[in-house]
């Protein structure tokens, strides 16, 4: 499941960066330019009410044998057509993929870990996205540049979402060597109508808690580049490096301190370092600066989401895993569509360093979310245990 991981964010990442220089290739407006580029995590968001019910009712390794396909024939239709209908078309499929791939990896690698070591789990499970995030967009970049000087642009965003595509059509390996799905009709049947398995009113709380978080790193992460531009701060894209490398490390060691001494001492003291690193980086008017702060971040973002992972798997029984993974990734998609849209509302009054610095908010919230919704949690794991 790490290695699916892996290769879900190699072949995603790779490309949906580019996908603004696509488009304006392709001659759009920088209205729809904007559109197109959301609309991706617009049409994942409408295809929850879909994707939790069908996690739960139906063999998870053959919907992950159909998403990897998808993803393989969506970026192979980007490749041939290169025109603003036809990438319109492949784009809702790639939202399609999308709306799945997420919910549906997390809830597999649940399935397989034991209960007394989820949230160590989870974290050694997140290495897979940290490293293949990492790398992918200087991949595609790489890729892009190397076709473009061979045989122009439209030949460089061929061999870029090719690449997209062969990555998807390679993760179908790991998805086949999976153990197949225990699930029996009789499970199936127990999990009560679909509109019952879109999300988890367990689950609600501690993904509540991830959407707060999310809009904090997603005002970062979209903001990064025009932050360094405004402050004169050159070689910005080491901060994603360092980054990553900290997450990767972060991410397991804090799910086996979560899973040895309880979720609580991790994550009150992750979220307010998040909090402080998000200050610390609006403050940085050099390079070395804004590298501490993504050490601190990462530690902070990295130690935080395994916990908060392993707390919304833990509310739900082991057949509604996949409707808890649901409810997660709304709550993701949310956090991540509306952090750069609050980002850019405060920007459009202030400058990058004052919308980073808003950004501490939402992270201060989440420790208020979180002091709330403890004990709430704690008696949903009572009653599960009984």
């Amino acid at each position: 499941m790490m290695l699916s991981n892996f290769m879900h964010n190699l072949g995603h990442s790779s490309v949906n960066p580019l996908v603004a220089s696509y488009t304006k290739y392709l001659g759009t407006s920088a209205q729809l330019t904007g559109l197109l580029a959301g609309m991706f995590f617009a049409i994942s968001l409408a295809m929850r009410p879909f994707t939790g019910p069908a996690v739960t009712k139906y063999d998870k390794r053959k919907l992950l044998l159909f998403v990897f396909m998808t993803g393989a024939v969506a970026n192979l239709g980007y490749a041939l057509f290169h025109n603003v209908p036809s990438f319109v078309a492949f784009r809702f499929l790639s939202g399609v993929q999308y709306s799945f791939i997420g919910s549906l990896n997390m809830t597999l690698a649940g399935d397989h870990l034991p209960k007394n070591k989820l949230a160590s789990g989870l974290g050694i499970y997140g290495i897979g996205g940290a490293i293949g995030n990492a790398f992918a967009p200087s991949i595609g970049e790489a890729i892009l540049r190397l076709g473009t000087n061979l045989g122009g642009d439209s030949f460089g965003f061929t061999l870029m979402f090719l690449f997209g595509s062969l990555i998807f059509a390679i993760a179908v390996i790991p998805a086949i060597i999976l153990a197949p799905d225990k699930k029996t009709k009789e499970d199936s049947a127990g999990v009560g109508a679909w509109y019952k398995n879109i999300v988890s009113i367990h689950t609600i709380p501690p993904a509540m808690c991830l959407f707060l978080i999310m809009i904090s790193y997603a005002g970062i992460s979209t903001y990064m580049f025009e932050f360094g531009k405004e402050q004169g701060i050159s070689n910005i894209n080491v901060f994603f490096l360092v980054f990553a490398a900290t997450l990767a490390i972060s991410r397991p060691v804090s799910g086996r301190l979560a899973d040895r001494f309880g979720t609580g001492k991790v994550l009150f003291p992750a979220i307010t370092l998040f909090a402080f690193s998000i200050f610390f980086i609006g403050s940085s008017n050099a390079l070395w600066m804004v590298l501490i702060g993504a050490v601190m971040a990462a530690m902070g973002f990295g130690s935080s989401q395994p916990a908060l992972q392993a707390m919304c798997i833990q509310t739900e029984t082991a057949a509604r895993r996949g409707v808890a993974s649901n409810t997660v990734y709304v709550g993701l998609d949310l956090g991540l569509f509306l952090g750069p849209s609050l980002g850019g509302l405060v920007y459009a009054r202030s400058d990058y360093s004052t919308t980073f610095k808003v950004g501490v908010v939402p992270a201060v919230l989440t420790l208020l979310c979180l002091a709330i919704i403890f004990p709430i949690y704690k008696r949903r794991l009572n009653e599960l245990n009984k």
